[in-house]
């Protein structure tokens, strides 16, 4: 019998505790491994949720981003800003200085911009950045010192005085463009008299409801209320008068920029006052001072910017003195039936809201026809006439008034939602530029129509420009054809300055030759322009033209600088998607 020896094996001797310990030991660090990744996760999600609350962009200037604190600390110190103004207004009502509609008006336009506060906080927070850019480049700073004389002026309720006006429009024959110089002076002397019965003891409120031909204002003796020295509604060289009057004195006799004499009076002042909580008001309604100041430091950058621009614009210069066809660029396409027309409104009872709601037996109606006929007639006599009655006769108010259209009426084509009895008038077969037609009725009322041209308006102003050159009245082409606001005074744009206008058009004014008309200029998404150059002078801007220059010339330059940058919005924001 053989033995063998078995194989010897060697064993592990480790308790058997031991490697319980070492798969714990493994299981530890992958479940530690699990949870700092899962903690990672949760720092990036947090870190990106943080991200996006706080610094994502809300829109960019040139590369430059707006984030969401930016946004949000502007939106609710802007909406601050309109709490103190609707404070401001309701301490003004309380002291006799508003009446309650005048507040109610301007409480309107405080509504109007909280409803749409967030795009306006996220333009001017686009502008600031912008802004501050161009203010660089213009050598232009802003110091501490400044922004706390800011400050004291937002802290400020300026002075407003109780004003009282007379006028005295001189008187324009139908269907001239301006009075004669006769006519001015007849309207100056009866204002010198009108004056002279004032200082000589006949009461102002006699004089005014019986001398002044404002209507409006003669019927309250010619109180205009409060106002204030900035106030853009109210002519500048009276404004000027009436800050600079004693009170209960009458003014001398100004002559506006509209050729309106009046004769002012002020009864009482407010004067300015300044509010020394204003900034506490802020620290207590839980907004940061010190982001306010960056705010305020953005409207400085505006003021000064603008402040450059301004003067380097109304430095003695040269001129030209122009007048202006316009027509507004039509939206959409046209049928080829597509038609141009003015027309003279006369309604029952001089209104064409409730036209409708009358019988049509209702005596008001045979008025209005009557009225209709009338102007009908006579204008197939003088149809030069045409702009002047509807200025002053129309039903139709935004026809009414030097500044309105005169009866001028967008394309109608077939296609056109207008009164069914006006469109088949005005494309009847046979109807064609320079028809008169025989008064039409309408649910609005009875019109006089004059058909004026068809499509094209880049056409319609090659013939006036060819009129025009051959020697035709350019006011009088201006007034029957112009869509501008100059229109009623024949296209006078008076004396114009470099930085006026839009910069396209002024090279064309200042490129063409004087005592002729310039090229026919075409600005996409605005209109076709034809200018009609009379002189040219070294001048120095005042008056009226000053006073546009001052609040034109800035947006003019900066609207071209905005252009030309490169600039996001958040669509959500502005309203976009």
């Amino acid at each position: 019998m053989t033995f063998r020896a078995k194989p010897v094996v060697k064993r592990d001797h480790r308790p058997a505790w031991e490697g319980k310990d070492r798969r714990n030991l493994f299981l530890n660090v992958g479940f530690g491994i699990l949870v700092a990744i899962a903690v990672l996760i949760l720092a990036v999600a947090a870190g990106a949720a943080w991200y996006g609350d706080h610094l994502a962009p809300v829109g960019s200037v040139d590369g430059q981003n707006i984030t969401k604190d930016d946004f949000r600390d502007r939106l609710a110190l802007e909406s601050w800003r309109l709490d103190q103004t609707e404070g401001r207004i309701r301490t003004a009502v309380v002291a006799g200085h508003l009446t309650e509609t005048q507040a109610r008006a301007q409480n309107q336009v405080i509504a109007q911009q909280r409803q749409r506060l967030a795009s306006i906080t996220l333009e001017r927070l686009i502008d600031a950045g912008l802004q501050a850019k161009l203010a660089t480049q213009e050598g232009i700073s802003v110091t501490p010192a400044d922004i706390d004389a800011r400050l004291i002026v937002e802290a400020t309720t300026p002075e407003s005085r109780r004003a009282w006006v007379i006028e005295i429009k001189p008187v324009t024959n139908l269907g001239a463009i301006a009075p004669t110089d006769l006519q001015k002076t007849q309207a100056k002397a009866k204002a010198d008299a009108a004056l002279k019965e004032i200082v000589g003891g006949r009461s102002w409120e006699d004089v005014a409801r019986t001398v002044s031909t404002d209507t409006s204002s003669a019927a309250q003796a010619g109180d205009l209320g409060w106002i204030l020295a900035s106030d853009g509604q109210v002519d500048e060289p009276y404004l000027t008068a009436i800050f600079a009057a004693q009170v209960n004195t009458p003014t001398a006799i100004v002559e506006g920029a509209d050729g309106i004499y009046r004769i002012g009076r002020v009864t009482d002042i407010a004067v300015s006052t300044v509010d020394a909580d204003y900034e506490a008001k802020l620290k207590n309604d839980g907004q940061d001072l010190a982001k306010y100041r960056v705010m305020v430091q953005t409207d400085v950058v505006h003021q000064k910017l603008q402040d450059k621009i301004v003067a380097d614009v109304t430095k003695p210069g040269p001129q030209r003195q122009v007048s202006e066809i316009y027509i507004k660029e039509h939206s959409g396409p046209l049928g080829l039936d597509a038609i141009k027309v003015r027309h003279i409104l006369y309604s029952p009872n001089g209104d064409p809201a409730n036209a409708s709601k009358l019988p049509a037996g209702d005596p008001s109606w045979a008025v209005a026809k009557a009225a209709a006929t009338a102007t009908y007639q006579k204008l197939q006599a003088q149809p030069d006439l045409f702009d002047s009655i509807a200025r002053t006769e129309s039903n139709e108010g935004s026809a009414r008034g030097a500044t309105g259209t005169g009866g001028k009426l967008p394309y109608f084509d077939k296609t056109s939602s207008i009164d069914a009895a006006f469109k088949a008038a005005i494309l009847a077969p046979g109807v064609g530029p320079g028809s008169l037609l025989a008064p039409i009725k309408s649910a609005f009322g009875w019109h006089v129509i004059q058909v004026m041209y068809k499509p094209t308006d880049l056409d319609q102003l090659k013939a006036l420009k060819a009129k025009a050159d051959a020697g035709a009245d350019f006011a009088a082409l201006a007034r029957d054809n112009s869509e501008a606001a100059t229109a009623g005074q024949g296209g006078d744009l008076g004396w114009v300055a470099n930085g006026q206008l839009d910069e396209r058009l002024t090279a064309g004014i200042f490129g063409a030759t004087i005592g002729q008309t310039s090229e026919i200029l075409v600005l996409k998404g605005d209109g076709v322009y034809l200018f009609k150059i009379f002189a040219e002078e070294t001048r120095t801007p005042v008056g009226r033209q000053l006073a546009q220059l001052r609040s034109t010339a800035f947006s003019t330059w900066y609207d071209l600088k905005k252009v030309a940058a490169t600039i996001t919005r958040d669509p959500s924001i502005t309203g976009g998607g």
